[in-house]
């Protein structure tokens, strides 16, 4: 875990600061997914590892609560800042802590997790469910991206150019079913950051959910990059996806 973090660190470094922060249609988009998912015209919403803040900041111009937890601090000033320049910093609670550790006292209508899952072990991700069920309010939903396993196998040595300065690299590891990711200044290609994250079927995910109240209520499939026409198709069947998002709900009372 501890070396994520590190890559983070890194990738906030090497990425954010070239390219800036922006909004784009498809963060309001994902508020739109959690909004027709709950029946409440104003939500409480959670979003875990919140990044620089856009999801969570479309969500706030959606005129919902949002609370977010991000353990890189750079990230977490990025994202009060555009909430600044959108007006809705009074709508976005930020906490800066790890999701495994933190006490939250609130509960919520939706809990995100985008574009991340996996960063730990199988227990650590059992231990977030296990938080996440806690979090949840009786009739809410939670939405979590999940890495595809048989797209990452065949992605396995993909290489590509980030920037100028910054290049990247996937891999693949087939015994322990890890997506591999890369990246390394060109000036000093030794040095290395690479995060690591669990891929995971529909099967495995739903053996995660043992012992809380949550169960998969829909499956949504991600899209896939074709690295041979560099061209990304937005939506593909799950077997071709490279992540898809799992919506779960309550069944009954947490154990």
């Amino acid at each position: 875990m501890k070396k994520n973090e590190q890559f983070y660190d890194k990738q906030y470094e090497w990425m954010t600061q070239k390219s800036g922060v922006t909004i784009y249609p498809y963060h309001h988009e994902r508020v739109e997914i959690v909004e027709k998912s709950n029946q409440y015209q104003s939500l409480h919403i959670l979003e875990l590892g919140s990044g620089n803040g856009e999801f969570a900041v479309a969500a706030a111009l959606h005129e919902h609560q949002v609370s977010t937890v991000e353990i890189i601090q750079p990230a977490m000033r990025k994202m009060l800042e555009i909430a600044e320049e959108h007006k809705v910093t009074k709508q976005i609670h930020a906490h800066l802590d790890s999701f495994y550790t933190i006490q939250l006292t609130d509960k919520f209508d939706a809990i995100c997790y985008w574009d991340g899952f996996g960063v730990g072990t199988d227990a650590e991700q059992q231990l977030l469910l296990h938080n996440i069920d806690h979090w949840l309010k009786p009739k809410g939903k939670v939405f979590i991206d999940v890495y595809a396993p048989a797209y990452w196998a065949k992605t396995a040595g993909q290489f590509m150019k980030l920037s100028k300065t910054v290049h990247r690299q996937y891999d693949y590891d087939i015994e322990n079913n890890r997506m591999l990711d890369a990246w390394w200044l060109v000036e000093n290609p030794t040095e290395k950051m690479q995060q690591s994250l669990r891929c995971y079927d529909v099967a495995e995910f739903e053996k995660l959910l043992a012992d809380t109240s949550l169960v998969i209520e829909e499956i949504i499939p991600g899209g896939k990059m074709d690295y041979e026409s560099w061209v990304y198709h937005e939506q593909v069947i799950l077997e071709d996806a490279m992540m898809y998002t799992v919506i779960l709900k309550k069944v009954r009372s947490s154990l």
